[in-house]
């Protein structure tokens, strides 16, 4: 009985999957996910990139709707604006190949959905923080005017006759990419953002970022008010290996002393009253700031107890933790009033002010042993100093645990290795999860993987010696190895230490903190044979999409070193923390796993299709001791050591040759 049944599922799901023919262990993943799905599980799939995981959960769960129409809801939640797309364009490709008829309701951000963007370019400039003020007070109308687009979108609180007729043609013609529901609301004079949320009441599939389900202001807005209840949601979210930096940065925040001048010029220009609060945390952050950077230098976080500022402005304005807050909440309606001002003036709806009160109300508020006080220095794109201030979550389940309510869960991920420590550090119910790691797809003679053991950029061993030695080595390496090349570094530090000492002669480009993705993509374009330096962690290492055609742009990853994260207080800080909660497991927790995850990652802009070769060189020898076993076994059994490098240069000439 049990076979038979499964027949009937894989029939269905054939009759669903868009394309001819599985690739190789596809299958395999939508059976674990249908089941998944299916028996209202945790699914933890580590699926290599190009075994097509986006299509593979969309038959899943259509395969299981199809078969029981009480299956709920599929919400995809995406990092990226190209993993979104790639979920649309594989519903059209479903929706025409079966003539399946499915709703989907597609969001990108509320500012990217907005058309007075086009209209207002300067509302592209400012904060997302600034540009949700600002929607929600053109809702308000405090701005002396209304938002047309949100009004045409309502009849008193029920969708107008306009807004009906764009959203049931949407559900005729779709799924839609968001750039075409866009443009059929614009043109309808409807607010594209107000019409998906309508949308998601009837979807079957709802697509968007991390935040729908793990900030609950954005949760209640879009699920709760559509009617989605969370006992009823089946949750993929993609690229899971980020989410527990993720979700712990939701939850954490920052201000630079940049804001704060800002705000204190604010105060002066529109003679309004802060009562000192903006004076002392400016001083606060000044003579703190001075010391730190004596002390460590830039881009170090140094943990600060919360009542160093806590106590300076209650002795200042004579309050206690309650009076403060009300002060603080004086600021954020004074900052609104400033936002109006400027508005009112034909300038950006920015209140550094309203920043400001925010951010110190969090500051008194956070209490628990969860969250950590910081401050570090470091320069901006002109090359001052400037102060931040932080507050830092250390624990990812307190945002993830909303997990445990939901019907089903998967988390996706080409490199989702150590299934243990995401359960653990997520907050995950153990008994509800189920695990499948999938095998490389792709020919093991297309890939080369190298580690040059006679460097390291272990601490200990830092140096002008050791930056030396690999700079040499390094200027070799990127001699030999033809095409595109990209070098992770650990950090910026040591990045810009090894290039003092390296020459390239091909076009070259080092990643800035202000560097844009699109950037780097049109520079590897406009070069066949070139070097990108980034930073491990970094933008142009995690979620790029280095492809042209779904070919890899890139021949070489080259890795300096292992990225193990910085020591610093907020990292010792986490430890400690896991050490508490998670016992021996706190140093791979902390250190170990995000060190191996930030390795993969950066590797894996290398091979996206079974077309694509290509060479990785690990320029440190702790990969090939006891790190090595933490890694997979394809890649531990292709793995070469060489300590010389003629002989690494040898075997990359050989690889190439076999083209």
């Amino acid at each position: 009985m049990g076979k038979e049944l499964e027949k009937k599922n894989e029939k269905q799901g054939r009759e669903i999957f868009p394309y001819p023919d599985f690739r190789p262990f596809q299958l395999d993943a939508i059976k674990f996910l249908f089941n998944i799905i299916k028996n209202k599980k945790i699914g933890l799939l580590s699926s290599p990139c190009g075994t097509g995981k986006s299509v593979s959960i969309l038959t899943a769960y259509l395969t299981a709707k199809k078969l029981d129409n009480n299956t709920g809801k599929l919400l995809v939640l995406t990092r990226t604006k190209n993993q979104l797309e790639i979920y649309c364009k594989e519903l059209k490709n479903i929706k025409q190949h079966g003539d399946i008829r499915l709703v989907a309701s597609v969001f990108k951000s509320k500012r990217e959905m907005c058309p007075y963007t086009i209209e207002e370019p300067k509302l592209r400039e400012v904060s997302y923080r600034d540009f949700l003020y600002y929607c929600r007070g053109l809702i308000e109308g405090i701005f002396g005017k209304t938002c047309k687009y949100y009004g045409n979108s309502y009849k008193g609180r029920k969708p107008s006759w306009r807004t009906l007729a764009v959203i049931n043609n949407i559900k005729d013609v779709g799924p839609l990419m968001p750039e075409e529901v866009y443009e059929k609301c614009r043109k309808s004079e409807i607010c594209p953002y107000e019409a998906t949320k309508i949308l998601a009441k009837d979807a079957d599939i709802i697509i968007g970022n991390y935040n729908y389900i793990l900030v609950t202001a954005i949760r209640r807005s879009i699920l709760a008010r559509a009617g989605i209840k969370t006992e009823n949601i089946n949750c993929v979210f993609d690229e899971a290996h980020s989410l527990p930096y993720y979700a712990a940065g939701i939850l954490s925040d920052e201000l630079s002393s940049t804001s704060v001048r800002r705000a204190l010029r604010e105060i002066k220009r529109f003679r309004l009253e802060d009562f000192g609060v903006l004076e002392i945390l400016y001083d606060i952050m000044f003579r703190l700031g001075k010391n730190i950077y004596k002390k460590y230098g830039l881009e170090v976080e140094h943990l600060i107890p919360k009542d160093v500022l806590v106590d300076k402005l209650s002795k200042s304005l004579q309050a206690k933790s309650d009076g403060l807050q009300y002060v603080f909440s004086e600021l954020l309606e004074l900052g609104e009033i400033i936002r109006q001002k400027r508005v009112e003036e034909g300038r950006s709806p920015v209140s550094y002010l309203s920043r400001c009160a925010n951010f110190l109300s969090q500051w008194i508020s956070v209490e628990n042993s969860s969250y950590v006080h910081y401050i570090k220095v470091e320069k901006d794109r002109f090359g001052k100093k400037n102060v931040r201030l932080g507050i830092r979550c250390l624990d990812p389940a307190l945002a993830t645990k909303i997990i445990k309510k939901l019907r089903s869960v998967i988390l996706m991920s080409g490199t989702l290795w150590h299934i243990n420590y995401y359960i653990d550090v997520l907050g995950i119910e153990r008994k509800r999860c189920e695990s499948l790691e999938l095998p490389n797809p792709f020919p093991p003679e297309n890939r080369l993987i190298l580690v040059d053991k006679a460097v390291t950029t272990k601490f200990e061993k830092r140096g002008v010696e050791q930056w030396q030695k690999i700079a040499e080595r390094l200027s070799k390496i990127i001699d030999r190895v033809n095409g595109r090349v990209a070098v992770y570094f650990p950090s910026y530090e040591v990045m810009n230490k090894v290039l003092e000492k390296t020459e390239f002669n091909l076009p070259l480009l080092v990643e800035e903190k202000h560097t844009k993705i699109s950037r780097v993509l049109e520079f590897f374009k406009a070069h066949k044979n070139c070097v990108v330096c980034g930073v491990a962690r970094g933008k142009i290492s995690e979620g790029v999409d280095m492809t042209e055609e779904g070919k890899s742009l890139l021949s070489s990853i080259v890795t300096v070193g292992l990225p193990y994260p910085r020591k610093t207080e907020l990292q010792e800080a986490l430890y400690r923390y896991f050490k508490e909660k998670f016992g021996d497991k706190a140093i791979e927790y902390s250190n170990g796993i995000p060190c191996l995850n930030a390795l993969a990652q950066s590797a894996g802009r290398l091979i996206r299709c079974s077309e694509d070769r290509g060479i990785i060189i690990v320029m440190d020898g702790r990969a090939a001791g006891r790190f090595k076993w933490k890694l997979p076994v394809d890649w531990r059994n292709g793995m070469e050591t060489y300590l010389s490098i003629n002989k690494i240069i040898d075997r990359i000439t050989e690889f190439c040759r076999q083209k």
